[in-house]
């Protein structure tokens, strides 16, 4: 898989999660870095995923692969 940036502006760091919103059900998902970049996600880095913050009265949902540790 090909190492791509974060999509925060002025970041450098190498992404780690995929997020997509889902405006329908006001929901925000947060998974695994897809494989390939997609025009309507973005893509963040661990510390901005960590940070994620979504409207208020928004849902996150955030998928974790199994076996994975976290930090």
């Amino acid at each position: 898989m090909n190492q791509r940036p974060c999509s925060k502006v002025s970041c450098n760091e190498e992404a780690e999660s995929t997020l997509t919103y889902v405006y329908a059900d006001s929901m925000a998902v947060l998974g695994p870095l897809s494989y390939t970049a997609e025009p309507h996600s973005y893509d963040l880095c661990a510390r901005h995923a960590e940070r994620l913050s979504v409207p208020q009265g928004w849902q996150v949902v955030r998928h974790v692969v199994l076996g994975h540790e976290q930090s």
